[in-house]
């Protein structure tokens, strides 16, 4: 813990000063709005750039959780409020609180969320349209389907590029999803991918022009809230039986997250780009993080070659 409040603390004293992220918000990231008996909407909102914070993951824990006791519910969309963002990636600086939350029976929160979500007696959709990054997108391949805008969605995994492992369920949703070779691609390049590519990888369900996406995710939510629930939820819990990683499998993954924090390569790249947020800007940096993720690298060869 001590090496993990060491990069923290780095990281704070660099970034703290040009305000990078997102402090924890006074009132709910998370806001669930009932749509019909059997379809929820989950709103996600953190400005500017939606980083997810620890309130977000007990918030929506809680939420998946209180609806998953709804008898009633068999659809929830899943959207953020922020334009150009989904799930963005966590909170850099709230690193610490998030490696300390912890459910009563001391699980990693943010597996347990996972956990309930695949799980969930309902049927979850996401509902993309702009940037999903890092702990964002691990969080949104939990979803049982994703749908994307052909215009805005963006798609990134940092977390190799900066030093870090990632270690939010991504290594274990995503191979599934589009097979080892492409994932290996997407974490170990931490570049851009754009809805088309994504598409065609598997990493989404499906792509849809921006104006046609809220139309195509409420029909299709409309259409399975008339079906039995118990059906829907069945076939759902076979299917994950086939394609879902286990709860074991992501506590693996975390644990590997958490020693990383202590890693020196994430040591060394933590002041570059915490100086990168100040100097380039963090709309610019967020809009770019694939680029900016390359150039942060150079940086640091071209230091290490001086010395």
């Amino acid at each position: 813990m001590k090496k993990l409040q060491l990069v923290v603390i780095l990281f704070i004293a660099t970034v703290s000063s040009t305000n990078t992220f997102a402090q924890t918000a006074q009132k709910s990231t998370i806001r669930v709005e009932k749509v019909s008996p059997e379809i929820r909407k989950i709103h996600f909102a953190n400005a500017p750039s939606n980083v997810i914070v620890p309130e977000t993951i007990t918030d929506l824990n809680e939420a998946i959780k209180t609806l998953g006791k709804d008898p009633d519910v068999k659809v929830v969309v899943f959207q953020s409020d922020v334009k150009g963002y989904f799930f963005n990636h966590f909170d850099l600086i709230q690193m610490a609180n998030f490696a300390g939350l912890v459910t009563a029976d001391g699980k990693p929160m943010f597996v347990d969320l996972l956990t309930n979500i695949t799980n969930a007696p309902f049927i979850t959709i996401a509902s993309i349209k702009g940037r999903t990054q890092g702990g964002g997108d691990e969080l949104t391949m939990a979803f049982d389907l994703r749908y994307a805008s052909k215009e805005l969605a963006i798609f990134e995994q940092p977390e190799v590029g900066v030093g870090l492992f990632p270690g939010g369920g991504g290594t274990n949703f995503l191979p599934r999803l589009i097979g080892r070779d492409r994932a290996l691609e997407v974490f170990a390049s931490a570049d851009d991918y754009d809805a088309t590519i994504a598409e065609k990888y598997g990493w989404v369900t499906r792509t849809l022009p921006n104006a046609e996406l809220d139309g195509f995710v409420d029909k299709l939510a409309n259409r399975l809230a008339r079906f039995d629930k118990t059906a829907l939820v069945s076939v759902k819990q076979q299917l994950n039986l086939v394609a879902a990683p286990t709860e074991a499998e992501r506590l693996a993954s975390y644990t590997e997250f958490l020693k990383s924090l202590s890693w020196p390569g994430l040591q060394l790249r933590m002041p570059v780009f915490g100086a990168m947020y100040g100097k380039v800007g963090v709309e610019k940096v967020e809009q770019n993080m694939g680029f900016y993720v390359g150039e942060g690298n150079k940086e640091v060869q071209q230091k290490q070659q001086k010395k």
